[in-house]
């Protein structure tokens, strides 16, 4: 469905002009405007971080208030524009983040990054208005097995519960962003009727949501059939935001972003080091990785306004938190710059 560039296309032609160095710092020139069209890249994509609240609810241990702070100031310092703080909600449902006041009230708000928190229900909405968020995020489910596992009611009543988020969303001015899970699949049922997607995404936007992301929860998803939701969903619900919500749990969550860009879709989902899951869906793994996607979006020619370096350093230091190495790739390989000493031997023949 997408095509790759071609190495040709990096080579000068006669009577073309050089082609400057990426100001990236990549080892690669900028793509050219023919180099883009093969792809049919974006200049600049907007990413979501969702690790302090989708990779931290699932840890083990309690992470400390603090810990959380500091690391979604580092994600601000690394130019993060969106951060998916916290969830507002019950602590009995999801102790890990019972501090979610405490976190959203301690961290410091750089201009140019939007806070957001994921919420349930009316309840939560209110709650996270109250601390100060920029934007609310709700969540359900394209199945009906999966929405009653994951919020213990059938989708028809959750999209009752959202109706009263989305008016608390318009009273206060803040940007509402329905999130639906299992949008390629679902771990109970199989696939999920296009039909069925089409319809609670028309709900959403009828009251009021101004964002739609599509979860691929489990890893089920595959670029060809990103791209047929997308050319299926997109022309109906003109305006609309999209963002593309990837696990990694077949090492698939890149590729089917690379067909969502080519659609258009220019905003997406990720996790500091590949943190994350679902619990109320088997075979659930971490969500893609920020860095690595960074890495990958930068060495395209691919804006994102983000400092890799300070981002591996934000890894680092959850790594340090959580007590353990993530599953990010480009943490352990460092990115495609990297240059490595010549073997003495080598050296000694090469200077012969």
């Amino acid at each position: 469905m997408f095509g790759f560039m071609s190495a040709s296309l990096y080579e000068m032609q006669p009577g073309q002009p050089a082609v400057p160095p990426s100001p990236r710092g990549s080892c690669y020139p900028e793509p050219t405007q023919e180099a883009r069209r093969v792809m049919r890249l974006p200049e600049r994509v907007t990413i979501c971080e969702v690790g302090t609240r989708d990779g931290f609810q699932i840890e083990p241990d309690f992470i400390a208030t603090d810990d959380k702070i500091d690391v979604v100031n580092r994600l601000s310092e690394a130019g993060v524009p969106r951060i998916e703080v916290t969830s507002f909600v019950h602590p009995k449902a999801v102790p890990q983040l019972r501090d979610a006041e405490m976190v959203m009230a301690g961290i410091r708000r750089r201009r140019g990054t939007r806070y957001a928190a994921l919420v349930p229900n009316d309840k939560g909405a209110s709650r996270a208005v109250d601390a100060g968020v920029d934007a609310l995020h709700t969540v359900l489910s394209a199945s009906e097995s999966h929405n009653l596992a994951n919020v213990n009611m059938p989708i028809a009543e959750s999209i009752e519960k959202l109706r009263a988020v989305a008016q608390i969303a318009r009273r206060a001015g803040v940007h509402l962003q329905c999130g639906i899970s299992t949008s390629f699949g679902c771990p109970f049922e199989g696939e999920v009727p296009l039909a069925r997607l089409s319809s609670i995404v028309a709900r959403l936007v009828e009251m009021g949501a101004r964002g739609i992301g599509l979860a691929d929860t489990t890893g089920m998803a595959n670029p060809r059939q990103v791209s047929m939701v997308l050319e299926a969903l997109m022309p109906r619900f003109p305006g609309i935001e999209w963002t593309l919500h990837t696990h990694d749990t077949r090492a698939m969550a890149i590729p089917n972003i690379l067909a969502a860009m080519e659609l258009g879709v220019t905003t997406f989902d990720a996790s500091i080091g590949g943190l994350g899951g679902c619990p109320f869906a088997p075979g659930a793994s971490g969500n893609v990785c920020t860095e690595d996607l960074v890495h990958c979006l930068h060495a395209m020619g691919v804006a994102t306004g983000i400092d890799l370096d300070r981002l591996l350093d934000t890894s680092r230091r959850v790594e340090q938190i959580v007590g353990r190495a993530l599953p990010g790739q480009i943490i352990k390989a460092g990115p495609s710059t990297r240059r490595y000493p010549v073997p003495d031997t080598v050296a000694a023949r090469l200077s012969a």
